[in-house]
């Protein structure tokens, strides 16, 4: 899974334009500085890279839970 965390980290960071090590995977999307429609561009882009489908919820609202989800979606 931290493979899954780190590409989904990395991506957002070159989103904002930060290193990596500033973005904190527990805090909100909007808390880094995402809305909705950063987010949805996001996750086509992580969607290719992580070769998976991502369905956004209410309950996923952080690099970490996103993360559970595609690492339990990918365990199968």
């Amino acid at each position: 899974m931290e493979d899954i965390k780190g590409t989904i980290t990395r991506i957002i960071a070159e989103y904002l334009d930060k290193d990596a090590s500033e973005v904190d995977t527990a805090a909100r999307f909007t808390e880094i500085g995402l809305d909705s429609l950063d987010i949805m561009e996001l996750v086509m882009q992580m969607q290719e890279e992580l070769d998976c489908k991502i369905e956004l919820t209410q309950e996923i609202t952080s690099i970490d839970k996103l993360a559970e989800v595609v690492a339990a979606q990918k365990a199968g």
